[in-house]
């Protein structure tokens, strides 16, 4: 090997130069043929979570507005004039049937009863003396008869005395709540005049309206739920009791009635309702939304096979509801879905089950349909 010197230094030679790139070129070769010889390194299994999928009972549900309405219903008010004599309730108060609400005056109509009774009674004592004196043929049947006659006439106007007394005494047609009182004692009402209003709202009936395109298996008896603002978190259950006979042609919409049980007297007439109308149940297969991954327009799932080996399939969806799809094609019941962890995967890669939603319901998931 040869050197020379140049500006104080010792250089190699450009032939010693090659030898060494030479030399590592030759080392890295023998390092890569070595990392070779080890083989390829096993990907690690990923670790995802599964929910085996199952059936669970589902309804088509249609949203409306509806209006609260107590089952009976009236304004009790005056039919004729006269001073109020006695009012009979407590705001609020709930009555029973037939019970006296309010009294005017009617000692007028009183003392007319008394002697129209009175004179009754005189009649039919001679009418029993005729009878008794015509038997003996010592009274003339024409005077039993005039007799008779003016006794009818009597009862007659004891008809008219106490269904004018009844006009003036104002009773509960049936059992309710009252409402706010209107009037008072000694003033002086015409017919017409408010005087309080009677609910009976132990059930409520609930008048909404739906699209008449929804007009596909509507019948009575479906099932709707009811909630209002004023009380958030109830849920009022109750069924579809009548069903209009006309389509309004304005806005194409149908009315129906349904009737829902408010014996704890919550709801009150009046309220606004937010209603759902729950159609067609049915069994169907559901998933959690997060299992569900979407290109474009459609919709995939990822699944584990008996071999556990992830697998990438396209499905139909259906009705959304609380996190929850509906499945209507593309996946069978048994069938174990990713639920979480489909991220880190690809179609075909071996997978490790770390945890199992058996259920829906054991998941942070709403509870089955059929447990409201």
């Amino acid at each position: 090997m040869s050197y020379r010197i140049c500006d104080n230094h010792v250089m190699k030679s450009p032939q010693s130069f090659s030898f060494l790139r030479m030399f590592a070129l030759l080392a890295l070769l023998a390092g890569g043929c070595s990392d070779q010889g080890d083989g390829p390194k096993p990907v690690a299994a990923k670790p995802v979570v599964v929910l085996k999928a199952y059936m669970l009972p589902l309804h088509d549900r249609v949203e409306a507005l509806g209006t609260a309405q107590a089952s009976e219903s009236i304004t009790i008010t005056a039919g004729v004039a006269g001073k109020l004599e006695e009012v009979n309730f407590r705001d609020g108060e709930l009555v029973r049937k037939g019970q006296v609400i309010v009294r005017m005056d009617q000692d007028e109509e009183q003392a007319q009863l008394v002697a129209a009774s009175a004179q009754l009674a005189e009649h039919q004592r001679e009418i029993s003396r005729l009878e008794a004196l015509l038997a003996r043929k010592a009274a003339a049947s024409r005077d039993l008869d005039e007799r008779k006659t003016l006794a009818a006439l009597t009862a007659s106007s004891i008809k008219q005395i106490r269904a004018r007394i009844g006009e003036l005494t104002l009773t509960a047609p049936f059992d309710g709540r009252l409402g706010i009182r209107r009037v008072s004692p000694g003033a002086l009402i015409q017919p017409g005049t408010v005087i309080t209003t009677l609910d009976a709202s132990g059930v409520i009936k609930l008048d909404f309206t739906i699209p008449s395109t929804q007009l596909q298996g509507l019948k009575a008896g479906l099932r709707i739920e009811a909630r209002s603002d004023s009380l958030p978190g109830q849920i009022f259950a109750g069924q579809v009791a009548a069903i209009d006979s006309r389509i309004d042609p304005v806005s194409r919409s149908i009315l129906l009635r349904a009737v829902v049980d408010n014996s704890d007297g919550l709801l009150i007439p009046g309220m606004l309702m937010r209603v759902t109308l729950l159609k067609e149940k049915r069994e169907a297969l559901v998933l959690p939304e997060e299992s569900i991954t979407q290109k474009q327009d459609k919709h995939f799932i990822t699944l584990v096979n008996a071999n556990g080996v992830a697998e990438l399939r396209a499905v139909q969806t259906g009705l959304r509801r609380d996190g929850l799809v509906e499945i209507r094609q593309g996946l069978a019941a048994g069938e174990q879905v990713v639920v979480r962890g489909m991220g880190f995967i690809k179609a075909g890669q071996r997978v490790e089950i770390s945890e199992s939603w058996n259920r829906i319901r054991d998941s942070q998931y709403p509870a089955q349909e059929e447990s409201r």
